[in-house]
C-alpha cells in the first residue's frame, strides 16, 4: 500500500507538501530531514507526518532521507509545530531554528566511483579510481563526453550521491581503527584479495596509511562491519574563558532565600506550573536558581535557564559552572559554528544537565528536562521580531514546560505587566525576595532637573550635580556606571551653512556619525558611508555634530572627570563572542573605574565596587510610539539602578530629566513597582490592551508607494470581511504608516487587530492563506504576522 509523507519545506509559504514514500525507504521519524524534488530542484524538507492521497494530484517521491533517525525529542518536535501555529510561521523554520548552523548551509552534493568499473563507458575509465571522489570538474568532463552519461551512471549506481555527512563526524576526529569481527575480516579480504595483517587491539590511522591502507579501503572496511573506528573526543569545554565563579559554596541564603527556595520545591512537586518570582535589584534571585537546580539534578533530572541576550549569558554561566561545574553547557548565536554544534552534541548525548542561553537555547535537544527558569522575563529581548519565526521565548518556553508536565520559573525585579497580572489573578503563584543580602540596601535615587542643572558648552548632557557626584566617587577609588541607550558619537552631521543632514538611501532616516573609522551608518539597514569632507549640497567644509551617543561621552570623559579609567560596553565595543565578557572582568577586576555603557550594563551585572549609577538621558525612553514605552522605561532605569551599592556602601543613582514630574519617573525614583504597576493595568484594561485582549499585527512593504497604500486598504477589507464571517471578537486598528515608514527601500503600512480570541483567530488566517496563498497579494508586496508583537514600529 502505497504511503504519504506530510513534507515542511522552508520558505515565503507556510503550506506543506504531500510526497509518496518509496518502498525502499524505512520507517519515517517526526522531524527527520529528507530530500525531496521542488520544481527543477532538490530541496531539504521536515518529515512532520503522514498525509492521505487526493485523487486528481500526481504526487512525486521522496528522493532519500538525509539523516538515520531524527534530531528531535518528542517534546522538541511539539513545540515547534506549536511555534508554527500559534504565531502563523513556517513550520520549517521553526525546525531549522532547533539546529546548529551546520544543517542550514548550503552544501553541494559528494560523488564518488563505485568498484564496478564494467558499468563505465571506455571514454570515461581514464577518471575512474574506485572511491575517490570526484571533483567538479571531471564532473563537467563527464557531462561533455555525452550529453546524459553523468545521469546514466548515477542510475546505474556506478557513481553513489552523498549528502551531508553526520554531525558527530565533525565533533572529533578518528585516531585509530579496531577489528569488529575476525570472521568478517577473512571473508571481506580473502573476496577483494588483499594482502594485509590481523592486527590485535586498536592501530593507529597513520600507521595503517603508512602500511599500504587507503582511505577508501578503511572506509569501506568500516561499512561492512570489518573495522571500528576509535574516536578521538574534543574534551574543551565551549566557552572556556569563562571562568567559574569562586566561592560560591560559602554562600548561605537569607532567611528570604531559604523560605523562597522551600516553597518552590514543594510547589514543583506539582507537575506542570508557573512561578513568578519578584526580587528586588540585587536580591540574590541567582543564587536561588543554583540551590533550585541543584536539588532537580538530584532527580536525574537536566534544567534549562534562559538569559534574555548573549551579554548576560556569560554572567549566569560563571554562576553555575561555580556550582556544577562541567555539567553546565552553553549555546547561542555569537558562538562558533564549531562551538556550537559540539555543545549542541554533548546536550543530546547527555552530557550536560544544565543548558544555558539566549532565547535560541530554548531549542536545545535536552532529555530528560525537569525545570525550566527564564531570568529576567520581562526583557524585550525574548521576543524574535525578524526573521520568521516571530516567536516570544519566555511563552513558548511556558509551552515547553507544559508539554514536559514540569514547572517553569519566570525571575524578574521589573516583572512584564502581563506577568505581574497573572500572578494577582492566580494564573500564576507569585514568590517575592524583598531585602538585598547582607549588609547591602537599595540605592537612594536623585532626580536632576536638567532644565537649570547642566554644563554649558558642548558638555550639555551632564549636570553639575552628576560631575560633582563622580568625581566624589572616584576620589575615594569607587566605581561608578554611566548609562546612555543611544550607540555611536552623535545621531546625526549637519552643515552648519545650509542645514542639510545625511540621511540613508535605503530609509530615509538620519545617519549616525561614528568616529571610529570615521564613517555614517544606519542602524536599521547597515548602510555605510564615509564621512565626506565638503557638503553634497552646498560644498561648505562646516558641520556641526548633533547629539550625544556613547562615543561622544567616552571621548569627552577625561575633560569631564580627573582620574577616570573608563571602558565603553555597547554593542560596536562588545560585539563577538568574547568581548563583551572581556569587557566586564576588566572592570570587575577594578582595572577600570568607569563604565560606560548602552542597555547592555542594565542587567545582570553583580560589581560590589559600583557606588554611583548615572542615567544620562532619562527621556529618551519615554518618546517612542508604543504602548510598551512606560513599561520598558520603567524596567530599564530599575534595573539600571540596581547595578549601585550591591556591597556595604550604600548606593546612589542619579537620574538626569527634563521633566522630572513624569509619572514613570516619580516611580523609579521610589523604585516603587506596585504603585507602577496599579497605574499601568488601570491604563490598559480601559484602552483594551494586553493583558486584557491579544494583539496581532500585520505590516505590509513595497518599494511602490501607491501600489502599497491601494493593496493595504483591500487588504483590510478582505480580512474584516473574514472577521464578521467568523463571528469573532476583534478591534480592528489602521492601516496607517509605520513610525518608520520608509524601510530598506521599501514603503511600509500596518494595521493591528486587538482580540480575546487569538487561537480561534489565527487559525482563521492559516484557513484563510491555505484557500488564497499569501492572501491573493500581489507578489510586489511583502506581508508579515506578528502575533503577540512587542515592537510596533
Amino acid at each position: 500500500m502505497t504511503k504519504y509523507a506530510n513534507i515542511a519545506l522552508s520558505g515565503p509559504l507556510r503550506k506543506t507538501f504531500t510526497y509518496k514514500i518509496p518502498e525502499n525507504l524505512e520507517k519515517l521519524h517526526l522531524g527527520q530531514r529528507v530530500l525531496v524534488p521542488f520544481g527543477k530542484m532538490k530541496k531539504v524538507g521536515f518529515y512532520i507526518g503522514t498525509s492521505s492521497f487526493s485523487p486528481g494530484i500526481r504526487y512525486k517521491n521522496l528522493i532519500q532521507t538525509l539523516d538515520n533517525q531524527t534530531y528531535f525529542p518528542k517534546d522538541l518536535f511539539k513545540l515547534c509545530i506549536w511555534i508554527a501555529d500559534y504565531y502563523f510561521a513556517n513550520p520549517a523554520d521553526c525546525l531549522l531554528s532547533a539546529l546548529p548552523a551546520y544543517f542550514k548551509n548550503k552544501k553541494t552534493s559528494q560523488y564518488f566511483w563505485t568498484t564496478a568499473p564494467c558499468e563505465i563507458p571506455q571514454n570515461v575509465l581514464r577518471y575512474f579510481k574506485p572511491g575517490y571522489k570526484l571533483s567538479s570538474q571531471v564532473i563537467k568532463d563527464i557531462q561533455l563526453l555525452e550529453k546524459n552519461i553523468f545521469r546514466k551512471l548515477l542510475e546505474e549506481k556506478s557513481i553513489i550521491e552523498h549528502w551531508l555527512d553526520e554531525p558527530h563526524n565533525r565533533k572529533s576526529k578518528i585516531s585509530g581503527y579496531k577489528i569488529e569481527s575476525i570472521d568478517a575480516w577473512d571473508i571481506y579480504f580473502h573476496e577483494r584479495q588483499f594482502q594485509t595483517e590481523i592486527f590485535d587491539g586498536i592501530k593507529p590511522r597513520t600507521e595503517l596509511i603508512q602500511n599500504g591502507w587507503t582511505d577508501y579501503q578503511l572506509k569501506k572496511a568500516v561499512e561492512h562491519l570489518v573495522l571500528v573506528p576509535v574516536y578521538i573526543e574534543d574534551s574543551k569545554i565551549p566557552l572556556d574563558f569563562i571562568k567559574p565563579k569562586d566561592d560560591l559554596d560559602k554562600i548561605i541564603l537569607t532567611k528570604n532565600q531559604q523560605d523562597v527556595v522551600e516553597q518552590l520545591l514543594q510547589k514543583f512537586s506539582d507537575g506542570f506550573s508557573t512561578s513568578l518570582l519578584h526580587g528586588v535589584t540585587g536580591s540574590g534571585k541567582t543564587i536561588v536558581y543554583c540551590y533550585l537546580c541543584r536539588e532537580i539534578l538530584q532527580k536525574n533530572k537536566s534544567a534549562l535557564i534562559l538569559t534574555p541576550e548573549i551579554a548576560l549569558t556569560s554572567t549566569t554561566l560563571a554562576y553555575f559552572r561555580g556550582f556544577f561545574g562541567d555539567k553546565v553547557t552553553v549555546i547561542h548565536s555569537a558562538m562558533t559554528e564549531k562551538e556550537r554544534l559540539e555543545s549542541w552534541n554533548g546536550i543530546r548525548e547527555g552530557k550536560y544537565q544544565i543548558v544555558v542561553g539566549p532565547r535560541s537555547a530554548l531549542f536545545a535537544p535536552i532529555d530528560n528536562l525537569g525545570l525550566i527558569i527564564v531570568d529576567e522575563e520581562h526583557d524585550s529581548s525574548y521576543k524574535q521580531d525578524d526573521p520568521a519565526p516571530r516567536f516570544h521565548g519566555r511563552d513558548s518556553a511556558i509551552m515547553r514546560a507544559k508539554i514536559n508536565n514540569i514547572p517553569i520559573l519566570l525571575g524578574s525585579a521589573s516583572p512584564s505587566v502581563e506577568s505581574y497580572h497573572n500572578a494577582m489573578t492566580n494564573r500564576y503563584t507569585l514568590y517575592e525576595l524583598t531585602e538585598r543580602p547582607g549588609n547591602a540596601v537599595l540605592p537612594t535615587v536623585r532626580l536632576v532637573d536638567m532644565r537649570v542643572d547642566r554644563l554649558r558648552g558642548d558638555l550639555p548632557y551632564i549636570s553639575y550635580t552628576l560631575k560633582k557626584e563622580v568625581e566624589a566617587r572616584l576620589q575615594n577609588d569607587e566605581q561608578v556606571i554611566l548609562f546612555l541607550n543611544r550607540r555611536g558619537h552623535s545621531p546625526q552631521m549637519k552643515c552648519m551653512k545650509c542645514g542639510h543632514v545625511p540621511e540613508c538611501p535605503n530609509c530615509n532616516l538620519r545617519l549616525t556619525y561614528h568616529k571610529k573609522g570615521n564613517k555614517l551608518t544606519c542602524h536599521y539597514c547597515g548602510h555605510l558611508t564615509p564621512v565626506v569632507e565638503n557638503c553634497e549640497k552646498c560644498n561648505t567644509v562646516d558641520f556641526y555634530f548633533m547629539g550625544v551617543g556613547t562615543q561622544k561621552v567616552e571621548e569627552n570623559i577625561p575633560r569631564l572627570f580627573e582620574g577616570a579609567r573608563p571602558i565603553r560596553m555597547d554593542s560596536d565595543s562588545a560585539d563577538g563572542r568574547k568581548k563583551a565578557y572581556e569587557i566586564l572582568t576588566h572592570f570587575s577586576e577594578r582595572k577600570s573605574n568607569l563604565l560606560l555603557g548602552t542597555q547592555m550594563v542594565t542587567k545582570g551585572l553583580y560589581m560590589p565596587g559600583v557606588t554611583l549609577v548615572g542615567v544620562l538621558s532619562a527621556d529618551a525612553l519615554l518618546d517612542m510610539p508604543d504602548f510598551r514605552a512606560s513599561e520598558k522605561a520603567f524596567a530599564r532605569l530599575l534595573q539600571v539602578s540596581g547595578r549601585s551599592g550591591r556591597a556595604e556602601k550604600q548606593g546612589e543613582v542619579v537620574i538626569q530629566t527634563f521633566n522630572p514630574e513624569n509619572e514613570v519617573i516619580q516611580d523609579d525614583a521610589g523604585q516603587d513597582y506596585s504603585g507602577f504597576f496599579r497605574r499601568v493595568i488601570k491604563e490598559r484594561e480601559e484602552l483594551w490592551y494586553p493583558p486584557f485582549s491579544r494583539i496581532v499585527n500585520f505590516t505590509l512593504s513595497c518599494e511602490k508607494e501607491n501600489l502599497l497604500e491601494k493593496e493595504t486598504l483591500l487588504f483590510r477589507e478582505k480580512l474584516n470581511h473574514k472577521i464578521k464571517t467568523q463571528n469573532l471578537t476583534v478591534q480592528l486598528l489602521g492601516p496607517a504608516p509605520c513610525p518608520i515608514y520608509y524601510l530598506r527601500n521599501r514603503y511600509r503600512r500596518h494595521l493591528f487587530i486587538k482580540t480575546n480570541q487569538v487561537i480561534k483567530f489565527v487559525k482563521m488566517l492559516s484557513e484563510w492563506e491555505d484557500v488564497e496563498s499569501r492572501f491573493k497579494l500581489p507578489a510586489a508586496i511583502r506581508i508579515n504576522v506578528d502575533v503577540d508583537p512587542d515592537d510596533m514600529m
